[in-house]
């Protein structure tokens, strides 16, 4: 078993006592870097990463939407576009971040001071080269989030130390992306391949050239941008047309490199749902790498430390008096009836994708009651190997797959290119052919627009059945100026669930003993199951009966254009901080 990035030896490190806890001399061996440098990641752990920013912050879209309608709660007004500046799971999302920034910074800073770093031994220097490679990439990172959701950021390269005025406004975003990029460019040559280190939650090479990838996209592509004063507001492009094609080129050669790498390090795995299977098992991708990077969840006493909810707040239902046979499955998300009817009936991913059922308190897999209460389907706490009967599961979270990559190579290359290329069309099939195994001469013989915008059409949807649920829809739909867009063809989609009398009301079904077995379905409009069904034991369930215009009207009901592609800072920070400037939405 793997216990994520906290690998065994974290507890055997040759460390001061409590008292002698300072940046001096926490960077004496390579032992004290390393611990500093899993510190760095620890900022993933907990909630914030596996209930706040990868669920409820990146919903609603024409994917998924939170669970319930308008509540009080803090997440729920924040995926419904309902934010406040004092809403604390922002300020919390705030401060984590960019206490990850700073401890990235001390790292930063102090790994190449030290001593070992020059005159080590050539294993002890590539270490630290690896550790100091992994710092400039997690601080890359943090602050690509923390650029995504609230714009121009303070930025802060340097160590804090006492007297420092902390009190600075905004930095411009493109300023930061720019500087980002060419950190994380420095980083791909710190850090190692796959391959060739032991399987942990960490940053390899391929992992750093497709995070540089994705965050170039973002700073090529829009985002909501006002002049200085607040005015002007709207969602714009970087004025700068060179640096836009430059980031499209650093993405397309990125994620070429990857995609060409000798070694293979990273290729698709040839099945979909073991994708998931493996990530559940708590087992690292050692034979696909498609998992390219994840976070690193795990406290061996099932506590809060270090863990995360996946599975339990994003995942399939499981009811609680069979939880220590099945685990303590659950979700705050729910998956739109319009999504699970854009995908093709041959495409196995719908089915992973979407869960349309949960575990009963006699253990059986049953029908969930009503369509707009399906759940993700990636994450079923059943398969892992150490089932958890509390919220914190132990399971991963993966930020980034080899598919993704193929996906961005092919929006990159034809993008520069003014049209998809060969190269382009192949790595879309690539991950088509898989999505429909037994099936791929229908991909073969599938052609796509010529024109960049058309092709960029077939991707947008491509990317919501591949990589569906996993927190990147909303942030791509911004980087395309599409999310206003497609939470109107959402709602549109869900209100045919309600008004189109051809929808049936209610599905009958037959409740399974694994839960792995498809319930058998039946659809119709009686809530009385037919009697030949009944005879053999099926069950009844609403499927789009109840539906009303109030929670169709649920989906992103807050959101407006150009206001709700970024969130306002916190309160708190500009109280702390009272050179900081708000978003002129929310003044």
């Amino acid at each position: 078993m793997i216990l994520s990035f906290v690998s065994c030896d974290i507890f055997d490190l040759d460390t001061p006592s409590k008292s002698d806890y300072s940046s001096e001399n926490l960077f004496i061996t390579v032992s004290q870097a390393k611990m500093t440098t899993f510190g760095i990641y620890y900022t993933f752990t907990n909630d914030i990463y596996t209930r706040t920013i990868n669920t409820h912050l990146s919903c609603d879209v024409d994917e998924v939407q939170t669970s319930g309608g308008i509540t009080t709660s803090d997440r729920n007004l924040l995926a419904r576009y309902n934010s406040a500046t004092a809403n604390a799971e922002l300020t919390k999302v705030w401060d984590r971040l960019y206490a990850g920034v700073e401890r990235a910074n001390v790292n930063i800073e102090r790994i190449p001071q030290m001593d070992l770093f020059i005159n080590g031994t050539e294993a002890e220097k590539k270490e630290l080269k690896r550790f100091l490679g992994e710092a400039l990439t997690l601080r890359a990172y943090f602050m690509f989030d923390l650029v995504k959701m609230f714009g121009d950021v303070p930025y802060k390269t340097t160590a804090s130390v006492s007297g420092e005025n902390f009190f600075v406004d905004r930095i411009s975003r493109d300023t930061i992306y720019a500087r980002i990029i060419k950190d994380l460019l420095v980083a791909v040559d710190l850090v190692p391949w796959r391959k060739d280190v032991p399987a942990q939650a960490r940053f390899t090479k391929g992992a750093v050239k497709g995070m540089l990838a994705r965050i170039a996209l973002h700073a090529a592509g829009y985002s909501l941008r006002w002049d200085v004063g607040g005015g002007n507001i709207g969602m714009r492009l970087n004025p700068d047309a060179a640096k836009v094609r430059q980031y499209y080129q650093i993405a397309r050669d990125q994620t070429r490199d990857i995609i060409n790498d000798p070694g293979k390090n990273h290729v698709l795995n040839p099945s979909y749902i073991d994708i998931w299977k493996t990530l559940c098992g708590q087992k690292f991708d050692t034979n696909w790498g498609e998992s390219m990077f994840e976070i690193g969840l795990w406290n061996p006493t099932g506590e809060q430390a270090g863990n995360g909810y996946i599975g339990n707040k994003v995942g399939v239902p499981v009811n609680s008096a069979v939880i220590a046979s099945f685990g303590a499955g659950g979700s705050e998300i729910r998956t739109l009836p319009g999504y699970q009817a854009s995908f093709n009936a041959l495409d196995v991913r719908r089915d992973v994708t979407i869960a349309d059922f949960e575990i009963d308190a006699a253990g059986l897999r049953v029908v969930r009651d009503k369509v707009w209460e399906y759940n993700p389907g990636k994450w079923r706490t059943w398969w892992a190997t150490y089932k958890s009967t509390s919220s914190y599961t132990g399971i991963d979270h993966i930020l980034l797959r080899y598919a993704d990559v193929l996906l961005m190579f092919a929006e990159a290359d034809s993008w520069l290119n003014n049209g998809p290329t060969p190269a382009a069309i192949d790595a879309l099939k690539q991950v088509r052919k898989r999505a429909f195994k037994g099936n791929e001469a229908l991909i073969e013989a599938e052609t796509y627009p010529a024109d960049f915008n058309g092709f960029l059409g077939v991707l947008i949807n491509e990317r919501a059945w591949e990589l569906g649920t996993e927190g990147l829809r909303k942030w791509d739909l911004i980087r395309w100026n599409k999310l206003g867009e497609k939470l109107a063809a959402a709602r549109a989609a869900f209100d045919l669930f309600r008004t189109d009398a051809t929808i049936p009301k209610y599905v009958y079904y037959l409740p399974q003993s694994s839960p792995e077995t498809d319930n058998p379905k039946v659809f119709g409009n009686s809530s009385t199951v037919p009697a030949p069904q009944l005879a053999l034991g099926y069950k009844s369930r609403a499927y789009s009966n109840g539906l009303t215009s109030v929670i169709v009207s649920y989906v992103g009901m807050g959101f407006e254009p150009n206001k709700d592609e970024l969130f306002p800072i916190p309160s708190s920070a500009i109280t702390t901080n009272p050179g900081l400037t708000q978003h002129p939405g929310y003044k």
